[in-house]
């Protein structure tokens, strides 16, 4: 049974003809009778009695419409209350991003529509490493975390769906002699030290860049930075090279240079939630991204 059928049906029983239901629905009067010879066939009933210059309802297509209006009549109420409720949702609906990590495309896109939709709804976000991120969501301390799906995929508390592939690069102060050349290799910086973030704040451990570069032929020179902002400083004052996404702020500044190397292989980044969430708002902004494909 489709929308045509029934519209088509439902003229021709106000009108008591087809030319004339053709005529109210813009259409053209064989449409009209294929359409409602279509429904009674689905249906296996005869809902009108066909004479040479009128159409009368059978005592079935009279039930068949009284039942379809009231129907009808009911469907739209509940459509217009669930649109007034989707109008006037409000709350919180809380977000977590990884430190210095900047606004993914797609999650800034379904953020300005949800809020444009949703303008009495509250968004707010947190900034943290990436442990405690996981933790939140499997928590459900918060609505929704940015992460990487190599950080989340054994957590089995939470659900997520893929956001965006970035590159991981390796990032170096500008004037490094390696900085603008092609076709370079992790062995090529053997000589520098790489730096880390705190063992609790880097997705790249000691023991993975540790195996990363034994790999690759040689033992890294490790430097630990107790926060985020040191890295970055020292990054910049020649104190070593460091790992980043295309999306981090490290990768972005000016007095930096990246690179891509075959042995950083890029990462997906995911939006991660608590399947036991019961915020409305989760569940809407769920519906958003759907609409909008990014998963």
């Amino acid at each position: 049974m489709t929308s045509s059928q029934v519209e088509c049906f439902f003229a021709a029983a106000e009108y008591g003809s087809f030319t004339k239901a053709a005529q109210h629905l813009y259409m053209t009067t064989a449409a009209v009778s294929k359409n409602v010879l279509a429904l009674e066939r689905e249906l296996e009933v005869t809902l009108f009695w066909r004479g040479p210059h009128a159409l009368s309802l059978t005592p079935a297509g009279t039930i068949l419409l009284e039942s379809m209006k009231r129907t009808r009549v009911t469907f739209s109420r509940a459509l217009e209350e669930a649109r007034a409720l989707t109008r006037d949702l409000s709350g919180t609906l809380t977000f977590g991003f990884l430190k210095g990590q900047m606004l993914d495309d797609n999650i800034r896109t379904i953020l300005l529509r949800f809020e444009e939709a949703h303008p009495r709804a509250e968004l707010r976000v947190v900034w943290e490493d990436y442990r405690w991120l996981n933790e939140a969501a499997a928590e459900n301390r918060l609505d929704f975390v940015e992460l990487m799906e190599s950080a989340v995929k054994r957590n089995p508390k939470v659900r997520y769906m893929p956001v965006n592939r970035m590159d991981t690069l390796l990032v170096m102060p500008r004037d490094h002699p390696c900085a603008g050349r092609e076709g370079l290799r992790l062995a090529d910086f053997k000589d520098d030290t790489i730096i880390l973030l705190s063992e609790s704040e880097s997705l790249y451990s000691e023991k993975l860049m540790r195996s990363t570069c034994l790999a690759a032929g040689f033992e890294p020179k490790l430097l630990y930075a107790p926060n985020l902002d040191t890295q970055i400083f020292w990054v910049e004052l020649n104190k070593g090279l460091a790992v980043a996404n295309a999306n981090h702020i490290m990768a972005n500044g000016r007095a930096v240079a990246c690179t891509v190397l075959p042995e950083l292989p890029p990462e997906d980044f995911v939006l991660v939630w608590n399947e036991q969430n019961g915020n409305p708002l989760a569940r809407v902004f769920l519906e958003e991204c759907s609409r909008l494909k990014i998963n």
